[in-house]
Protein backbone atom coordinates (compact mmCIF):
# COMPACT_ATOMS: atom_id res chain seq x y z
CA UNK A 1 0.00 0.00 0.00
CA UNK A 2 1.00 3.49 -1.03
CA UNK A 3 0.52 6.57 0.85
CA UNK A 4 1.59 10.18 0.64
CA UNK A 5 3.00 11.97 3.72
CA UNK A 6 2.71 15.70 3.39
CA UNK A 7 4.22 18.28 5.85
CA UNK A 8 3.84 22.20 6.19
CA UNK A 9 6.78 23.31 8.06
CA UNK A 10 8.03 26.58 9.11
CA UNK A 11 10.28 26.95 6.23
CA UNK A 12 9.12 24.49 3.35
CA UNK A 13 6.24 22.14 1.95
CA UNK A 14 7.24 18.74 1.89
CA UNK A 15 5.84 15.67 0.38
CA UNK A 16 6.82 11.95 0.43
CA UNK A 17 5.68 8.99 -1.28
CA UNK A 18 5.98 5.90 1.30
CA UNK A 19 5.38 2.17 1.79
CA UNK A 20 5.58 0.36 4.72
CA UNK A 21 7.72 -2.59 2.39
CA UNK A 22 9.86 -0.48 0.09
CA UNK A 23 10.09 2.73 3.08
CA UNK A 24 10.96 6.46 1.38
CA UNK A 25 9.86 6.01 -2.56
CA UNK A 26 10.07 9.51 -3.36
CA UNK A 27 9.90 12.92 -1.95
CA UNK A 28 9.66 16.62 -2.78
CA UNK A 29 10.60 19.61 -0.73
CA UNK A 30 9.64 23.09 -1.87
CA UNK A 31 11.43 25.79 0.24
CA UNK A 32 8.74 28.91 0.78
CA UNK A 33 10.24 32.26 -0.74
CA UNK A 34 10.97 35.00 1.33
CA UNK A 35 7.88 36.93 0.29
CA UNK A 36 5.58 33.59 1.67
CA UNK A 37 7.60 33.43 5.25
CA UNK A 38 10.37 35.30 7.42
CA UNK A 39 10.20 32.58 9.98
CA UNK A 40 8.35 34.32 12.02
CA UNK A 41 4.98 34.64 10.19
CA UNK A 42 3.51 32.78 7.16
CA UNK A 43 1.22 34.40 4.19
CA UNK A 44 -1.56 31.18 4.48
CA UNK A 45 -2.46 31.63 0.71
CA UNK A 46 1.31 31.14 -0.51
CA UNK A 47 1.68 27.91 2.05
CA UNK A 48 -1.62 26.43 0.77
CA UNK A 49 -0.35 26.95 -2.84
CA UNK A 50 3.29 25.22 -1.91
CA UNK A 51 1.66 22.42 0.07
CA UNK A 52 -0.73 21.96 -3.01
CA UNK A 53 2.98 22.33 -5.41
CA UNK A 54 4.74 19.53 -3.59
CA UNK A 55 1.48 17.40 -3.42
CA UNK A 56 1.10 17.70 -7.43
CA UNK A 57 4.78 17.01 -7.88
CA UNK A 58 4.85 13.45 -5.97
CA UNK A 59 1.53 12.59 -7.00
CA UNK A 60 2.33 12.99 -10.94
CA UNK A 61 5.68 11.59 -10.34
CA UNK A 62 4.46 8.25 -9.64
CA UNK A 63 1.74 5.61 -11.83
CA UNK A 64 1.04 3.79 -8.18
CA UNK A 65 -2.38 4.17 -6.68
CA UNK A 66 -2.29 5.94 -3.65
CA UNK A 67 -4.40 4.98 -0.67
CA UNK A 68 -4.10 8.44 1.48
CA UNK A 69 -2.55 11.78 2.54
CA UNK A 70 -1.29 11.86 5.86
CA UNK A 71 -0.80 15.60 7.44
CA UNK A 72 1.82 16.82 9.29
CA UNK A 73 2.98 20.31 9.99
CA UNK A 74 4.62 22.39 12.35
CA UNK A 75 3.12 22.50 16.31
CA UNK A 76 3.17 25.50 17.41
CA UNK A 77 0.94 28.37 15.09
CA UNK A 78 -2.15 30.46 15.07
CA UNK A 79 -4.06 31.79 12.27
CA UNK A 80 -7.14 34.00 12.93
CA UNK A 81 -10.75 33.41 10.58
CA UNK A 82 -13.43 35.62 10.00
CA UNK A 83 -17.19 34.05 9.55
CA UNK A 84 -16.99 32.99 6.50
CA UNK A 85 -13.65 31.07 7.67
CA UNK A 86 -11.28 33.20 5.60
CA UNK A 87 -7.93 34.19 7.22
CA UNK A 88 -7.85 37.71 8.33
CA UNK A 89 -4.36 37.29 9.73
CA UNK A 90 -0.70 35.77 8.81
CA UNK A 91 0.33 32.66 10.04
CA UNK A 92 1.85 33.27 13.11
CA UNK A 93 4.58 30.71 13.83
CA UNK A 94 6.53 29.39 17.18
CA UNK A 95 9.21 31.79 16.18
CA UNK A 96 7.30 34.61 16.77
CA UNK A 97 7.72 36.01 20.28
CA UNK A 98 6.39 39.73 20.24
CA UNK A 99 3.79 38.50 23.04
CA UNK A 100 6.77 38.92 25.15
CA UNK A 101 6.51 42.09 27.17
CA UNK A 102 2.83 41.23 27.67
CA UNK A 103 3.25 38.34 28.79
CA UNK A 104 5.96 38.67 31.50
CA UNK A 105 2.97 39.90 34.18
CA UNK A 106 1.31 36.87 34.17
CA UNK A 107 4.86 34.81 33.77
CA UNK A 108 6.31 36.60 36.72
CA UNK A 109 2.79 35.64 38.78
CA UNK A 110 4.69 32.81 40.25
CA UNK A 111 0.82 31.13 42.00
CA UNK A 112 -0.35 31.72 37.81
CA UNK A 113 2.38 30.59 36.43
CA UNK A 114 2.56 27.63 38.33
CA UNK A 115 -0.98 26.35 37.55
CA UNK A 116 -1.03 27.01 34.01
CA UNK A 117 2.36 24.75 33.72
CA UNK A 118 0.52 22.20 35.36
CA UNK A 119 -2.97 22.50 33.37
CA UNK A 120 -0.94 22.69 30.16
CA UNK A 121 1.97 21.00 30.56
CA UNK A 122 3.67 23.81 29.31
CA UNK A 123 5.03 27.23 30.68
CA UNK A 124 3.20 30.73 29.97
CA UNK A 125 5.24 31.81 26.82
CA UNK A 126 4.90 33.87 24.04
CA UNK A 127 5.56 31.46 21.62
CA UNK A 128 2.07 29.76 22.14
CA UNK A 129 -0.98 30.14 20.04
CA UNK A 130 -2.80 31.21 23.25
CA UNK A 131 -0.30 34.13 24.51
CA UNK A 132 -0.48 35.03 20.96
CA UNK A 133 -3.72 35.96 20.64
CA UNK A 134 -4.13 36.99 24.33
CA UNK A 135 -1.16 39.72 23.19
CA UNK A 136 -3.85 40.54 20.16
CA UNK A 137 -5.75 41.36 22.26
CA UNK A 138 -4.15 43.66 24.04
CA UNK A 139 -2.67 45.73 20.87
CA UNK A 140 -4.97 44.91 18.41
CA UNK A 141 -8.43 45.09 18.94
CA UNK A 142 -9.18 46.21 15.75
CA UNK A 143 -8.22 42.77 14.64
CA UNK A 144 -9.61 40.91 17.01
CA UNK A 145 -13.53 41.92 16.91
CA UNK A 146 -13.18 40.65 12.96
CA UNK A 147 -12.39 37.27 14.59
CA UNK A 148 -14.89 34.46 14.76
CA UNK A 149 -12.47 31.55 14.55
CA UNK A 150 -9.16 30.42 15.72
CA UNK A 151 -6.83 27.83 13.74
CA UNK A 152 -3.66 26.87 12.81
CA UNK A 153 -1.52 26.32 10.03
CA UNK A 154 -2.20 22.37 9.60
CA UNK A 155 -5.79 23.16 10.08
CA UNK A 156 -5.87 25.34 7.18
CA UNK A 157 -4.31 22.63 4.62
CA UNK A 158 -6.63 20.28 6.15
CA UNK A 159 -9.88 22.50 5.86
CA UNK A 160 -8.92 23.45 2.16
CA UNK A 161 -8.16 19.70 1.38
CA UNK A 162 -11.24 18.66 2.52
CA UNK A 163 -13.77 20.80 3.51
CA UNK A 164 -13.87 19.55 7.37
CA UNK A 165 -12.85 21.71 9.86
CA UNK A 166 -10.96 19.72 12.64
CA UNK A 167 -7.83 19.29 14.78
CA UNK A 168 -5.87 17.06 16.27
CA UNK A 169 -5.75 16.41 20.06
CA UNK A 170 -2.09 16.39 19.21
CA UNK A 171 -2.14 20.10 17.79
CA UNK A 172 -4.64 21.30 20.14
CA UNK A 173 -2.37 19.88 23.36
CA UNK A 174 0.21 22.58 21.79
CA UNK A 175 -2.37 25.64 21.96
CA UNK A 176 -2.24 26.41 25.44
CA UNK A 177 -6.01 26.34 25.14
CA UNK A 178 -5.65 22.65 26.26
CA UNK A 179 -6.14 21.22 29.40
CA UNK A 180 -3.60 18.00 28.95
CA UNK A 181 -5.29 16.17 32.01
CA UNK A 182 -9.08 16.40 30.44
CA UNK A 183 -7.83 16.51 26.68
CA UNK A 184 -10.49 19.03 26.27
CA UNK A 185 -10.08 23.07 26.19
CA UNK A 186 -10.00 24.48 29.24
CA UNK A 187 -12.64 26.30 29.81
CA UNK A 188 -11.24 28.68 32.22
CA UNK A 189 -8.37 29.41 30.22
CA UNK A 190 -10.86 30.11 27.02
CA UNK A 191 -13.12 32.58 29.08
CA UNK A 192 -9.83 34.62 30.11
CA UNK A 193 -9.22 35.37 26.97
CA UNK A 194 -13.40 35.90 25.93
CA UNK A 195 -13.54 32.73 23.49
CA UNK A 196 -15.92 29.80 23.18
CA UNK A 197 -15.43 26.22 22.37
CA UNK A 198 -17.23 26.28 19.26
CA UNK A 199 -14.82 28.86 17.74
CA UNK A 200 -12.35 26.13 17.55
CA UNK A 201 -12.38 22.88 15.13
CA UNK A 202 -13.70 19.47 16.50
CA UNK A 203 -11.37 17.62 18.12
CA UNK A 204 -10.11 14.56 16.77
CA UNK A 205 -8.36 11.64 17.70
CA UNK A 206 -5.52 9.37 15.57
CA UNK A 207 -6.18 8.42 12.42
CA UNK A 208 -9.34 10.77 12.25
CA UNK A 209 -9.36 11.41 8.18
CA UNK A 210 -11.82 13.31 5.86
CA UNK A 211 -12.33 12.58 2.47
CA UNK A 212 -10.44 14.89 -0.39
CA UNK A 213 -12.98 17.03 -1.97
CA UNK A 214 -13.52 16.84 -5.82
CA UNK A 215 -11.74 19.99 -7.31
CA UNK A 216 -8.38 19.22 -5.54
CA UNK A 217 -8.47 15.94 -6.82
CA UNK A 218 -9.12 16.91 -10.17
CA UNK A 219 -6.16 19.48 -9.73
CA UNK A 220 -3.83 16.88 -8.04
CA UNK A 221 -4.33 13.77 -10.14
CA UNK A 222 -6.11 11.46 -7.20
CA UNK A 223 -9.59 9.86 -6.64
CA UNK A 224 -12.46 12.06 -4.92
CA UNK A 225 -12.80 10.87 -1.34
CA UNK A 226 -9.23 9.54 -0.36
CA UNK A 227 -8.72 10.01 3.23
CA UNK A 228 -6.58 12.97 4.30
CA UNK A 229 -5.78 12.86 8.21
CA UNK A 230 -6.58 15.70 10.14
CA UNK A 231 -3.07 16.74 10.74
CA UNK A 232 -0.59 15.68 13.78
CA UNK A 233 2.69 17.78 14.65
CA UNK A 234 5.68 17.59 13.04
CA UNK A 235 7.37 16.74 16.42
CA UNK A 236 5.08 14.08 17.33
CA UNK A 237 5.58 12.79 14.21
CA UNK A 238 9.13 12.16 14.25
CA UNK A 239 8.28 10.41 17.37
CA UNK A 240 6.34 7.80 14.87
CA UNK A 241 8.65 7.70 12.12
CA UNK A 242 11.20 6.51 14.07
CA UNK A 243 9.37 3.83 15.97
CA UNK A 244 9.17 6.02 19.32
CA UNK A 245 5.60 5.66 20.59
CA UNK A 246 6.31 3.10 22.82
CA UNK A 247 8.86 3.71 26.08
CA UNK A 248 12.79 4.09 25.90
CA UNK A 249 13.18 5.70 22.48
CA UNK A 250 13.93 9.10 22.49
CA UNK A 251 13.45 11.22 19.14
CA UNK A 252 16.42 13.90 18.66
CA UNK A 253 15.96 16.45 15.93
CA UNK A 254 17.69 19.55 14.85
CA UNK A 255 16.25 21.04 12.08
CA UNK A 256 15.21 24.69 12.12
CA UNK A 257 14.63 24.66 15.80
CA UNK A 258 15.77 21.30 18.08
CA UNK A 259 13.98 18.99 20.26
CA UNK A 260 14.46 15.48 22.46
CA UNK A 261 11.44 14.09 22.96
CA UNK A 262 9.83 10.11 24.69
CA UNK A 263 6.50 9.07 25.23
CA UNK A 264 4.73 8.64 28.97
CA UNK A 265 1.24 7.03 29.36
CA UNK A 266 0.56 9.69 32.09
CA UNK A 267 1.19 13.56 32.14
CA UNK A 268 4.75 13.59 33.25
CA UNK A 269 5.21 17.94 34.42
CA UNK A 270 7.83 18.89 37.17
CA UNK A 271 7.24 20.79 39.90
CA UNK A 272 9.46 23.75 38.43
CA UNK A 273 9.18 24.22 35.04
CA UNK A 274 11.91 22.86 32.40
CA UNK A 275 10.03 20.18 30.29
CA UNK A 276 6.40 20.12 28.26
CA UNK A 277 4.24 17.47 27.79
CA UNK A 278 2.19 17.32 25.00
CA UNK A 279 -0.32 14.77 23.56
CA UNK A 280 0.45 12.13 20.89
CA UNK A 281 -2.29 9.82 20.44
CA UNK A 282 -4.29 6.61 22.09
CA UNK A 283 -3.93 8.12 25.32
CA UNK A 284 -0.06 8.47 25.08
CA UNK A 285 1.37 11.78 26.33
CA UNK A 286 4.59 13.26 24.64
CA UNK A 287 7.20 14.40 27.22
CA UNK A 288 10.03 16.48 25.89
CA UNK A 289 12.06 19.69 25.87
CA UNK A 290 12.38 21.77 22.64
CA UNK A 291 15.30 24.84 21.86
CA UNK A 292 13.78 28.15 20.20
CA UNK A 293 16.50 28.08 17.26
CA UNK A 294 18.85 25.59 15.86
CA UNK A 295 19.66 25.34 12.45
CA UNK A 296 17.98 28.85 12.10
CA UNK A 297 20.86 30.10 13.91
CA UNK A 298 23.40 28.41 11.31
CA UNK A 299 21.31 30.19 8.74
CA UNK A 300 21.23 33.89 10.96
CA UNK A 301 25.31 33.23 10.70
CA UNK A 302 25.70 32.35 7.19
CA UNK A 303 23.37 35.12 5.54
CA UNK A 304 24.82 37.93 7.37
CA UNK A 305 28.38 36.76 5.60
CA UNK A 306 29.56 37.81 2.22
CA UNK A 307 28.02 35.57 -0.69
CA UNK A 308 31.35 34.13 -1.75
CA UNK A 309 31.57 33.19 2.34
CA UNK A 310 28.21 31.45 2.68
CA UNK A 311 29.30 27.93 2.51
CA UNK A 312 28.56 25.05 4.70
CA UNK A 313 31.60 23.14 3.86
CA UNK A 314 33.99 25.30 4.20
CA UNK A 315 33.21 26.07 7.89
CA UNK A 316 32.40 22.90 7.90
CA UNK A 317 36.51 21.71 7.45
CA UNK A 318 37.35 24.76 9.64
CA UNK A 319 35.81 24.10 12.64
CA UNK A 320 37.32 20.95 12.44
CA UNK A 321 40.54 22.56 13.25
CA UNK A 322 39.25 24.43 16.05
CA UNK A 323 40.74 24.59 19.25
CA UNK A 324 38.30 23.52 21.72
CA UNK A 325 39.38 24.12 24.71
CA UNK A 326 40.17 27.84 23.43
CA UNK A 327 36.79 28.12 21.57
CA UNK A 328 34.02 31.17 22.30
CA UNK A 329 30.73 29.80 23.82
CA UNK A 330 27.28 31.21 22.08
CA UNK A 331 23.78 31.51 24.35
CA UNK A 332 22.03 30.16 21.05
CA UNK A 333 19.34 32.51 21.97
CA UNK A 334 18.78 34.65 18.82
CA UNK A 335 14.82 33.84 19.08
CA UNK A 336 14.42 34.00 23.06
CA UNK A 337 14.83 30.95 25.23
CA UNK A 338 12.05 28.06 25.67
CA UNK A 339 13.11 25.01 27.34
CA UNK A 340 14.41 25.04 30.13
CA UNK A 341 14.31 28.05 31.21
CA UNK A 342 11.30 29.50 28.99
CA UNK A 343 12.19 33.18 29.11
CA UNK A 344 11.10 34.45 25.59
CA UNK A 345 12.80 37.48 25.98
CA UNK A 346 16.69 36.26 27.05
CA UNK A 347 19.02 36.95 24.16
CA UNK A 348 22.00 35.51 22.19
CA UNK A 349 25.53 36.04 22.24
CA UNK A 350 29.09 34.97 21.92
CA UNK A 351 30.54 35.02 25.13
CA UNK A 352 34.74 34.58 25.74
CA UNK A 353 35.44 35.58 22.48
CA UNK A 354 39.64 36.87 22.36
CA UNK A 355 41.24 38.59 18.89
CA UNK A 356 42.84 35.42 17.78
CA UNK A 357 39.76 34.27 17.09
CA UNK A 358 38.39 33.78 13.30
CA UNK A 359 34.67 33.11 11.99
CA UNK A 360 35.37 29.69 12.34
CA UNK A 361 35.73 29.51 15.88
CA UNK A 362 32.35 31.59 15.68
CA UNK A 363 30.76 28.78 13.41
CA UNK A 364 32.06 26.16 15.91
CA UNK A 365 30.47 27.70 18.90
CA UNK A 366 27.55 28.02 17.53
CA UNK A 367 27.29 24.18 16.76
CA UNK A 368 28.34 23.95 20.00
CA UNK A 369 26.03 25.94 21.78
CA UNK A 370 23.09 24.81 19.92
CA UNK A 371 23.87 21.57 21.39
CA UNK A 372 25.04 22.77 25.00
CA UNK A 373 21.12 23.75 25.04
CA UNK A 374 19.80 20.69 23.60
CA UNK A 375 22.11 18.58 26.67
CA UNK A 376 21.26 20.96 29.13
CA UNK A 377 17.49 20.51 28.29
CA UNK A 378 18.53 16.51 28.08
CA UNK A 379 20.09 16.20 31.56
CA UNK A 380 16.17 17.43 33.39
CA UNK A 381 14.50 15.53 31.07
CA UNK A 382 16.12 12.35 32.21
CA UNK A 383 15.73 13.31 35.56
CA UNK A 384 12.42 13.17 35.77
CA UNK A 385 11.47 10.35 33.00
CA UNK A 386 14.92 8.12 33.23
CA UNK A 387 17.58 8.10 30.49
CA UNK A 388 16.36 6.46 27.11
CA UNK A 389 17.51 3.03 25.85
CA UNK A 390 17.89 4.72 22.35
CA UNK A 391 17.97 8.13 21.36
CA UNK A 392 17.41 8.56 17.42
CA UNK A 393 18.61 11.93 15.81
CA UNK A 394 17.42 13.42 12.59
CA UNK A 395 17.45 16.70 10.52
CA UNK A 396 20.07 19.15 9.28
CA UNK A 397 22.34 17.95 11.93
CA UNK A 398 22.89 14.58 9.41
CA UNK A 399 24.98 16.59 7.28
CA UNK A 400 27.56 17.18 8.99
CA UNK A 401 29.80 14.67 10.34
CA UNK A 402 31.54 17.04 12.65
CA UNK A 403 28.15 18.05 14.21
CA UNK A 404 27.16 14.40 14.72
CA UNK A 405 30.59 13.55 16.02
CA UNK A 406 30.57 16.46 18.53
CA UNK A 407 26.89 15.10 19.48
CA UNK A 408 28.34 11.92 20.52
CA UNK A 409 30.74 13.69 22.21
CA UNK A 410 28.46 15.72 24.22
CA UNK A 411 26.00 13.45 25.41
CA UNK A 412 28.57 10.76 25.84
CA UNK A 413 26.64 8.01 23.93
CA UNK A 414 26.34 6.44 20.51
CA UNK A 415 23.19 7.73 18.62
CA UNK A 416 21.01 6.03 16.28
CA UNK A 417 19.13 7.23 12.71
CA UNK A 418 16.34 5.76 10.32
CA UNK A 419 18.51 7.08 7.62
CA UNK A 420 15.51 8.61 6.51
CA UNK A 421 15.83 12.52 5.64
CA UNK A 422 12.49 13.43 7.14
CA UNK A 423 11.72 11.53 10.17
CA UNK A 424 8.42 14.14 10.94
CA UNK A 425 7.09 13.54 7.54
CA UNK A 426 7.21 9.42 7.62
CA UNK A 427 5.56 9.44 10.56
CA UNK A 428 2.57 11.38 9.03
CA UNK A 429 2.60 8.83 6.31
CA UNK A 430 2.49 6.07 8.98
CA UNK A 431 -0.78 7.64 10.07
CA UNK A 432 -2.31 7.92 6.53
CA UNK A 433 -1.82 4.67 6.13
CA UNK A 434 -3.74 3.63 9.57
CA UNK A 435 -6.43 5.55 8.19
CA UNK A 436 -6.33 3.88 5.50
CA UNK A 437 -6.54 0.59 6.87
CA UNK A 438 -3.10 -0.74 6.29
CA UNK A 439 -1.80 -0.58 9.77
CA UNK A 440 -4.12 -2.67 12.88
CA UNK A 441 -3.37 0.20 14.85
CA UNK A 442 -1.89 3.63 14.38
CA UNK A 443 1.13 2.72 15.99
CA UNK A 444 3.70 0.01 16.04
CA UNK A 445 5.79 0.73 13.30
CA UNK A 446 9.42 -0.39 13.52
CA UNK A 447 11.94 1.28 11.25
CA UNK A 448 15.42 -0.13 10.74
CA UNK A 449 17.87 1.91 12.64
CA UNK A 450 21.75 2.38 12.69
CA UNK A 451 24.83 3.88 13.77
CA UNK A 452 24.47 7.69 13.13
CA UNK A 453 27.67 8.86 14.73
CA UNK A 454 30.79 7.15 15.67
CA UNK A 455 31.76 6.61 19.47
CA UNK A 456 32.53 9.24 21.59
CA UNK A 457 36.27 10.59 20.95
CA UNK A 458 38.52 11.62 23.61
CA UNK A 459 36.87 15.42 23.49
CA UNK A 460 34.56 13.96 25.85
CA UNK A 461 36.45 15.09 28.48
CA UNK A 462 36.66 18.95 27.43
CA UNK A 463 32.89 18.90 26.37
CA UNK A 464 32.14 17.88 29.58
CA UNK A 465 34.32 20.96 31.27
CA UNK A 466 33.05 23.57 28.88
CA UNK A 467 29.58 22.15 29.70
CA UNK A 468 30.02 23.05 33.00
CA UNK A 469 30.80 26.41 31.76
CA UNK A 470 27.76 27.27 29.13
CA UNK A 471 26.01 26.54 32.66
CA UNK A 472 27.77 29.19 34.29
CA UNK A 473 27.35 31.62 31.43
CA UNK A 474 24.07 30.88 31.06
CA UNK A 475 22.87 31.41 34.39
CA UNK A 476 24.57 34.33 34.74
CA UNK A 477 22.67 36.03 32.28
CA UNK A 478 19.23 35.61 32.95
CA UNK A 479 16.40 37.95 32.52
CA UNK A 480 14.66 37.38 35.04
Amino acid sequence: MNVVGLEISTSAAKAILFSPAEGVIDEVSLKYSQEVADTLHLDPERVWAAAMGALKQVVQRTDRKIAAIGLGSAWHSLLLLDVNRAPISPIYTWADVSAGPTVDPLKADQDFSREYYQKTGHMVHAMYPYWKYYHLQKTAPELVRKVRYISSQVEYVYEGLTEEAGVSKCIASASGFFNIHTLDWDRDLLAMVNLEPSQFSPLREAPHWAGLKGSIAKEVGLPAGLPVTVGFSDGAMNQVGIGGDRAGIMSFSVGTSAAIRMVSPEPLIPDKPSTWCYYLYNGMRLIGASTQGACSCLDWFLNNLPEELRSYDYFEAEAAKVDIAQAPFLLPFLFGERCPGWEDRRLGGFLELRPTHRLADLYFAILEGILFNVYHCYQLLTALAGAPEKIVISGGIMHSRFWLQMAADIFGRELLTTGVTNDSTVGAAIVGLAAAGGLKKTGGFTPDLRQATPPPSKNRRVYQERFQKYLELYRSTTTR
